[in-house]
């Protein structure tokens, strides 16, 4: 026969575990304040991946074109010295777009890296364990 006294303890026990990870989730005002300013600076800096995104893809766009434009003077090349300027002159002008467009490509990488680790460290500080 068990005794109620014994009961009673054990059972206030397991509700008190049960309540302390709910009270490690709880964040406590400096870390709610924190996280929202942590979530004020996200918006931002979507938006700037987002134009960063679209002035890489115009570049490529035109890194293209000047590649296209190249190879059509390159075909010339021979036929004469002003089409073989001309050839020199398109391919200046597609290596100088190539390289703002590697440019534009790095650092679209490294800000999305950024903003990958800053969303991360969000979630990993402000969003409950589920």
């Amino acid at each position: 026969m068990r005794r109620p006294a014994m009961i009673r303890p054990f059972l206030v026990s397991i509700v008190l575990l049960a309540a302390l990870p709910a009270a490690a989730d709880a964040l406590s005002p400096k870390q709610v304040e924190r996280c929202k300013a942590m979530q004020a600076t996200l918006a931002p800096k979507q938006a700037e991946l987002l134009e960063a995104t679209e002035k890489r893809d115009a570049l490529a766009e035109q890194a293209e074109a000047l590649g296209e434009q190249f190879e059509d003077a390159q075909v010339m090349r021979l036929a004469s010295s002003s089409n073989a300027q001309a050839a020199d002159a398109a391919k200046a002008e597609f290596d100088t777009a190539r390289r703002a467009f590697a440019q534009a490509e790095y650092a679209l990488q490294s800000s999305a890296r950024q903003f990958n680790q800053d969303v991360a460290d969000y979630n990993r500080s402000c969003t409950p364990a589920k």
